[in-house]
């Protein structure tokens, strides 16, 4: 299984059935839904497979490092300044599907 798949497997955000289909979970829909409210370039994947392509130019001697590195860099923290302002669109959606993890009495959650 690829490392990707694994990793959202483990996460909860997905359940692989019989067929080897993957069937998301409440939690890897939220979080879908939540991502395409704040920035939908989250959910493409248009944006990874734009940052693969970069590492390939690097990797054949087309694309400088540092530059690639400090694009890569000024992208994803503007995306997540903005993510953090408006992560209330995202607290909205949990809201509606899972309770608030004081309503466990739980201290922590796993």
């Amino acid at each position: 299984m690829p490392v990707h798949i694994n990793n959202i497997c483990e996460r909860n955000y997905v359940n692989v059935s019989s067929g080897r289909r993957l069937i998301p979970t409440t939690l890897g829909v939220v979080l879908v839904h939540g991502y395409q409210k704040i920035d939908v370039d989250l959910v493409k994947p248009t944006m990874r497979a734009a940052v693969e392509q970069q590492l390939n130019l690097i990797a054949h001697g087309q694309a400088n490092f540092s530059e690639v590195l400090h694009h890569a860099i000024d992208i994803f923290q503007r995306k997540f300044k903005y993510f953090v302002e408006t992560i209330t669109a995202m607290d909205e959606l949990f809201e509606v599907s899972f309770s608030p993890l004081a309503a466990t009495g739980k201290p922590l959650s796993k």
